[in-house]
């Protein structure tokens, strides 16, 4: 019986290419100013930056050498990567009614956050969408130097809850990580799998919205 169900942040709670999208736009319209901000030659830029991040799997100082060597700029690449960490939290969108579904499940069982990244970014996303209010346990990979898949952090979480692994949910939408670290704990992985060019058969619990989760807990 599941009693707790624990998500992880980026790219589940948070729509990681829309909030990846919209810090690109503005970063690439201050670079160029002479170019319309919202034309065809600066989407083409920021599509470039969208490509070169892996769609926010990769170190943004990957993404700033690329564009600068691409489009032979004088820019800091440091002071551009030192901006990303400093003012991401402000580009973040949530997936679509999240609170109001978190707030629904949260009248059914115990909640929590598990989240990999640096304390100073992670923490400050959860406190600048007030998400934090939402969860009884959060988890910060930084915080401990344990980063998932290591099944530590989410042993972690399920001793505060003080609630057994095996009756515990973890919905994430990178299986490497948020997947094989629930299942190495012990717990039910759900697969977020929110991403039209990705495919897999593999056996495994999946949502595609994140409505799809009252349905899976059976919860109106």
């Amino acid at each position: 019986m599941i009693k707790a169900i624990l998500f992880d942040y980026d790219g589940t709670l948070s729509n990681r290419i829309e909030s990846g999208y919209k810090k690109y736009q503005a970063d690439c319209r201050e670079i160029f100013p002479d170019l319309d901000p919202n034309g065809i030659e600066l989407e083409a830029i920021i599509q470039r930056c969208m490509t070169w991040d892996e769609y926010g799997t990769i170190n943004k100082r990957h993404v700033y050498t690329q564009l600068k060597e691409a489009y032979n700029l004088d820019i800091d690449v440091e002071k551009w990567v030192e901006n990303w960490y400093n003012t991401f939290h402000l580009y973040q969108v949530l997936q679509r009614d999240c609170k109001e579904i978190l707030k629904k499940l949260s009248q059914h069982y115990k909640l929590g956050c598990v989240t990999n990244g640096n304390s100073y970014t992670q923490h400050i996303k959860l406190d600048y969408t007030n998400l934090k209010e939402c969860f009884d346990v959060v988890f910060v990979s930084g915080d401990y130097g344990i980063h998932k898949p290591d099944k530590k952090l989410f042993l972690m979480a399920a001793d505060e809850l003080g609630i057994k692994p095996e009756e515990i949910a973890f919905v994430g939408d990178t299986f490497a990580t948020d997947i094989l670290g629930a299942h190495r704990a012990g717990m039910h992985p759900i697969w977020f799998f929110n991403d039209p060019l990705r495919y897999s058969d593999t056996q495994v619990t999946r949502i595609y919205s994140f409505y799809e989760l009252l349905e899976t807990f059976g919860i109106e």
